[in-house]
């Protein structure tokens, strides 16, 4: 009856109904821009604490002035950021030119939401053994940390060498994957936007108390949070593909 009052057929309706059905803000039946801001945001901060790269920046922190730090390591992240969402368009690009399937599927949304769970389940099983992960990954960031000669170095070049140690261990983490796999099914602008500031907010709390952060917040809690946020925006990435089909 309302399809008709608004002098649409009744078929038209259906799907309107279905993607209201399905409308989480943020997560799914929203705009791309808005589901990859949120969705770039939430698993680059649970990716990131805890990571290399945060203990990395933890520990120059306490040698060294903390702004200079904060530059190099966020300057790293945020190129890598930029990086990652370039290689997830230049995959949904080559999507364009590969015939489609016999469900009519793109092949980088299911990349993006097969990557996602994978993701997912592989944090979740390793979350067991999350706090010995941690310790270990702080021990490596030391040695790293330890191997360098950062004394008596000029700001320019204290913030450079903090980017290059920062941008090497980066590459090929699982958040670098992650936003590959996002920003192939999502708004690219919202995932850099939201991955960012997720490596912003990160690098601020490693840089600002990272010690007081890990003695308070447990690494497995946050491998259980951030391997739920891997399936939730798997499903998420499917639900929003079969309502467009």
């Amino acid at each position: 009856m309302a399809s008709l009052a608004m002098g649409l057929p009744a078929e038209a309706a259906a799907p309107a109904a279905d993607t209201a059905a399905l409308s989480i803000p943020g997560i799914v039946g929203d705009s791309p821009l808005r589901e990859g801001a949120v969705s770039g945001f939430l698993l680059i901060l649970f990716s990131e604490l805890g990571d290399k790269t945060f203990f990395i920046a933890l520990l120059l922190a306490l040698k060294q002035p903390k702004g200079l730090v904060f530059t190099g390591t966020f300057g790293a992240l945020a190129i890598m950021t930029v990086i990652s969402v370039l290689l997830g368009q230049v995959l949904h690009q080559v999507d364009e030119l590969v015939p489609e399937n016999a469900a009519g599927l793109p092949y980088d949304d299911l990349l993006a939401a097969a990557l996602l769970l994978y993701f997912g389940i592989k944090t979740l099983l390793d979350a067991k053994d999350a706090d010995e992960a941690a310790e270990e990954e702080k021990e490596e960031a030391q040695d790293v940390v330890d191997g360098l000669k950062t004394t008596g170095q000029d700001a320019l070049r204290l913030i450079l060498t903090t980017f290059t140690l920062v941008f090497a261990a980066e590459w090929g983490d699982k958040s670098f994957l992650a936003t590959i796999a996002l920003a192939a099914a999502s708004s690219p602008l919202g995932v850099t936007a939201g991955a960012v500031a997720g490596h912003g907010v990160a690098t601020g709390l490693a840089v600002a108390g990272g010690g007081l952060l890990s003695r308070y917040f447990s690494e497995r809690v946050l491998q259980y949070v951030g391997g739920s946020l891997f399936l939730v925006f798997a499903a998420a990435t499917l639900a929003d593909l079969f309502t467009k089909v």
